[in-house]
């Protein structure tokens, strides 16, 4: 290593990615480059710092200790590198072909990000949105410069961001037309009576729902569990499951699907998140235009929110239950609703 900096800056840049992803196919994705092209920036790299860098390992490639030394000074050197280029210089939208990477998760992708690309096609084609998984990592991204902006819990602010509070979403029940537990309101035995559909980003078992329902002795059936908000609606079709959810994603989900929200039988506190910027940030020009179409899509967003009903979707309409060897009954009529499911042994503890 005869130079204090390879001639090629954006090995650097490379270098950085890859200690972070610990993955070629990651990382190239990230960079915009081929998995070939980023084998071979690595390979560079290994020449230049004489070491192995990354080593073989599972699942993930684990870092050597000079790496190890690597990943915060050269997080920190490349963020001041980038703030020094953009300081001061202006931001023509029409023109710029900036990249910003947003940290958030499949709810705020879906919902966020097609108005978004309506607005850039029309004013900022050469501008770039990087859409990555947010993660426990996300504040020190924004303050290394290595994220713009990120999707997060209000609790989890820190007094180096700055926010912009999302608008306040009630949870609602999720169903198909014509659930039977929908039939004359949803009760608090009708809905433990059903089973349920739990999106649970990390794997974890149960939720703010279930958390609700143990301290008042009582539990509902999960039948299935899945990772993404996105997907859960579309278990809905053709079943008597239930899917409890912000009403964002009911509204979502009834514009395609043949779905209907009503309100909870229960009380379930409104989760409060932001759209969060690092102060480092928050003059810079472009980074301070972009929040403005940001900061203009949540304010429609809490006015289309606060103007909806306590029920949304198609009409209900009367409908025999799913199950194919369910017996006949009269019409009108409706079975009655069985009593909640009881735990023994107190309340559970399950989170």
């Amino acid at each position: 290593m005869a130079g204090a900096l390879p001639e090629d800056l954006n090995l650097l840049a490379t270098l950085d990615v890859l200690l972070r992803e610990r993955h070629v196919t990651r990382a190239a994705r990230r960079l915009g480059l081929t998995q070939s092209a980023t084998s071979q920036r690595l390979a560079r790299l290994r020449q230049f710092f004489e070491d192995p860098l990354l080593i073989p390992g599972q699942p993930l490639l684990l870092l050597t200790p000079r790496a190890e030394a690597l990943v915060g000074p050269l997080s920190r050197a490349l963020a001041e590198l980038r703030g020094a280029v953009q300081s001061g210089a202006p931001f023509e939208p029409s023109t710029s072909d900036r990249v910003f990477v947003v940290l958030g998760n499949d709810l705020a992708e879906s919902r966020a990000l097609p108005v978004l690309a309506r607005e850039l096609c029309t004013r900022a084609p050469g501008v770039r949105i990087q859409s990555e998984r947010v993660d426990a990592g996300a504040l020190q991204r924004l303050g290394e410069g290595t994220a713009d902006f990120a999707f997060l819990p209000e609790f989890l602010l820190s007094p180096s961001v700055r926010h912009c509070p999302l608008p306040s979403e009630p949870f609602v029940v999720l169903g198909r037309a014509g659930h039977l537990a929908f039939q004359g309101g949803l009760t608090l035995d009708r809905y433990l009576a059903s089973s349920h559909v739990l999106v649970a980003p990390h794997g974890a078992p149960g939720g703010v729902v279930d958390r609700i329902l143990a301290s008042m002795d009582l539990r509902r059936h999960v039948a299935f569990r899945v990772a993404h908000f996105t997907s859960a609606p579309a278990l809905l079709l053709d079943t008597d499951l239930l899917l409890t959810c912000p009403v964002g994603v009911a509204l979502h989900a009834c514009a395609s699907l043949p779905l209907v929200w009503r309100p909870p039988p229960l009380d379930i506190p409104i989760d409060r998140a932001a759209l969060v910027w690092h102060e480092r940030a928050h003059n810079d020009p472009g980074h301070r235009w972009l929040r403005g179409l940001f900061e203009g899509m949540l304010q429609r967003a809490g006015a289309l929110i606060d103007a909806l009903p306590p029920e949304g979707g198609p009409p209900p309409i009367t409908a025999a239950p799913l199950a194919a060897t369910a017996p006949a009954r009269p019409a009108g009529s409706r079975p009655p609703p069985p009593a909640p499911r009881r735990k023994s042994g107190g309340p559970s503890r399950r989170r």
